[in-house]
């Protein structure tokens, strides 16, 4: 069961969407590069992507009970992280990959 929030879900689409067009297109060979590309594009859009939208200034709407003013902030989250922190896991299982193909 895949669990998000917000536009969270679009981290592990654009994976999908680039692994698919980078396996059919690379060589049989060379089918862990396509992995590597899809995992550090997919990151390099989950983290700026996920700045973008999770760091907005947000709403301001103000209780009718208390009259205090309560901030809502958006929230694009993928199993309860962050969407900019995917980048990061997306990058590093990248560089793991790449450690690999080489070692």
């Amino acid at each position: 069961m895949i669990v998000w929030s917000g536009r969270g879900f679009l981290s592990v689409l654009v994976l999908a969407v680039i692994l698919v067009v980078f396996t059919s297109i690379l060589p049989k060979e060379q089918s862990d590069y396509a992995y590597i590309i899809g995992l550090f594009v997919a990151g390099v859009f989950s983290w700026f992507m996920g700045k973008k939208w999770n760091e907005s200034d947000g709403r301001i709407v103000i209780d009718k009970q208390t009259g205090q003013e309560i901030i809502i902030k958006p929230n694009h989250s993928l199993f309860w992280i962050k969407m900019q922190y995917w980048g990061i896991i997306f990058g590093g299982i990248g560089i793991l990959i790449l450690i690999k193909q080489f070692t």
